[in-house]
């Protein structure tokens, strides 16, 4: 299963870019539990998350990411760095939340960084941490 989505009532598109099919299924509960999104799409591959955003439209890119840093083949970061070559229009409609395992400080430092982060959590998504996160979008 590389992408599926599933609509729901509430405010915003998000992608969720995890390897790991559980993570997704628990990030995906928790996003509907709070009707968080109006739309989520489940990419367990960062190059076809990239390969996605390059294609859609601006009207159907999501407007936030959920992000794993620790993926085969292209990492969070290699997906980071990828990103930031995506024309201004389409980084300026998303905002990414890297959603990880990793509590290395140097991940954490590196993500910091990045201008195209929002936050950097750790997993699991509890409603907790979605309503902080919702409350840094607003």
């Amino acid at each position: 299963m590389e992408v599926a989505t599933k609509t729901k009532e509430g405010k915003k598109k998000v992608m969720i870019i995890d390897d790991n099919e559980i993570d997704i299924f628990i990030n995906q509960k928790v996003l509907e539990f709070n009707n968080f999104a109006s739309e989520i799409i489940n990419i367990q591959a960062a190059q076809n998350a990239i390969d996605q955003l390059k294609s859609s439209k601006i009207e159907d890119i999501p407007n936030l990411i959920f992000l794993d840093l620790n993926m085969p083949i292209m990492d969070g970061f290699r997906f980071l760095y990828e990103f930031s070559l995506l024309p201004d229009e389409v980084r300026a409609k998303i905002k990414i939340v890297v959603l990880t395992s990793s509590d290395n400080s140097n991940d954490k430092e590196k993500v910091a960084a990045n201008a195209d982060v929002l936050t950097y959590i750790s997993k699991p998504l509890t409603d907790q941490k979605l309503s902080e996160i919702a409350s840094m979008l607003d």
